[in-house]
């Protein structure tokens, strides 16, 4: 299997174990590492999500590091200053600001305390003039993605083109054309900077400027992929990377993102297609068969030395459940959340063991699960259950935040978002061969 750079004319061949990248691997500097590099704020009539706080660590070492922040738009007020282990705060005041429309600020986090570094937390702002309801679209879709930063949803229809709308009022604010010949599954990073989209026909991954859909890079993938191809964006050692998800055809693997260069080849391969959960730092990386029942969970740890990355297996799960169709994992890595069309409920396993720890009630038949912002478990059901409920939201503690009710039947399987801010979850459904893309509001 091959991963090649085509903007930069760049080839590398996976190798069975792992790839060093030089400057990289090889040393392994210290850097800071933000929890999260991009988040989402919003004010909306009767809500608003207006502060967030993140951690600031550091990529490799122990000793604590002191540092210093600062935002370059007067409207956000961040934490001055901190060390690693803490948090920074950010908070917008929209005095002045116009309404129905985002802002942008960018947060310069620097250390110079043992070692030398900044990193940026980009951060977006939305100011709607109307409460959000309810918004419900005929659309076909394969495929969504919401942006953590901007107020964005990406859809695809299978086709050449991603239609963009607004997560708040379900508008269509542009469209990316041409980008493929056939879209398969899309990411974000993590700082919203950048759309990655897989063209099922090419075999291959498409990055895009996430705001304005200029192709940026395209990455060859050197095995057939299709629909179900899985892949997730992390920063292992705070290195921007997209992980490849196992098929019938290739085991999977990470690059760097933008250099294309091989991280990591191969080493998540169990067999068929499977769907991908990569924590933020890239450390902890998740499996879970597809189509098959029983459906087997696989866990995978990432670390690096002087020789480079490499992957070892963690355990493994024989009975995650029957027909599994979504993956996630919480932030920590602590919890891993397959959904399983039977049982009729969200099993919990432990990140380390795969021992199951919690049970959340859910009914027939589980299809969905993401991970929000502040860490809650957003569970989709295909079906309905009291009070036409079809999205469940539990904490990480299995306490139950609430539910949300459906106007349309039939969850359509690993096609479930939340916005950046959680305040909107974004879902496909398939009702009497009818295909609707919903808006609603997060409990």
């Amino acid at each position: 299997m091959k991963i090649a750079h085509i903007a930069a004319a760049v080839g590398a061949g996976l190798l069975t174990t792992a790839c060093v990248t030089p400057g990289l691997a090889g040393t392994l500097p210290p850097k800071l590492f933000l929890s999260a590099d991009g988040v989402a704020l919003s004010s909306t009539p009767g809500k608003g999500v207006l502060k967030r706080s993140i951690e600031v660590d550091r990529t490799t070492g122990k000793a604590h590091a002191a540092w210093t922040a600062s935002s370059d738009q007067s409207w956000l007020t961040v934490t001055a200053s901190g060390t690693t282990g803490g948090k920074l705060t950010v908070e917008a005041d929209t005095t002045g600001l116009a309404a129905d429309q985002d802002y942008t600020a960018d947060v310069t986090v620097s250390t110079d305390d043992g070692f030398t570094d900044s990193e940026t937390l980009h951060v977006g702002l939305w100011i709607g003039s109307s409460k959000p309801g309810t918004v419900q679209i005929q659309q076909t879709v394969e495929s969504i993605a919401t942006n953590p930063v901007l107020p964005y949803a990406y859809v695809t229809d299978g086709g050449a083109n991603i239609k963009v709308y607004n997560v708040y009022s379900g508008a269509a604010v542009t469209t990316f054309r041409n980008v493929a010949p056939t879209l398969g599954s899309m990411d974000v990073s993590s700082d919203g900077a950048t759309l990655f989209a897989t063209d099922t026909t090419g075999y291959k991954i498409v990055a895009l400027d996430a705001a304005s859909g200029t192709v940026l890079s395209k990455y060859k993938v050197g095995y057939a992929i299709d629909g179900f191809f899985a892949m997730a964006y992390a920063r292992p050692y705070g290195q921007p990377a997209l992980y490849l998800g196992p098929n019938g055809n290739g085991a999977g693997g990470v690059i760097a993102y933008p250099s294309g260069d091989v991280l990591v080849s191969g080493g998540f391969g169990n067999g068929g297609s499977n769907y991908l959960a990569v924590t933020p730092d890239g450390r902890s990386v998740y499996t879970v068969t597809m189509f098959l029942s029983p459906g087997s969970l696989y866990g995978y740890s990432l670390s690096a030395n002087s020789k480079g990355f490499s992957v070892k297996s963690l355990d493994s799960l024989f009975d995650a459940g029957s027909n599994c169709r979504d993956l996630a994992v919480s932030r920590d890595g602590k919890h891993v959340y397959p959904a399983c069309g039977a049982p009729y409920e969200f099993a919990v396993f432990d990140g380390k063991t795969l021992s199951q720890v919690q049970t959340l009630p859910a009914a027939p038949y589980p299809a969905n699960v993401e991970i929000d912002t502040f860490d809650n478990a957003v569970g989709g059901i295909d079906g309905v259950a009291e009070n036409n409920e079809d999205v469940f939201v539990y904490n990480q503690k299995g306490k139950a935040r609430g539910t949300v009710s459906t106007p349309v039947q039939g969850e359509q399987q690993a096609a479930l978002k939340v916005s950046g801010d959680s305040t909107r979850v974004v879902n496909a459904t398939e009702s009497f061969g009818t295909q609707m893309l919903l808006f609603r509001n997060m409990p």
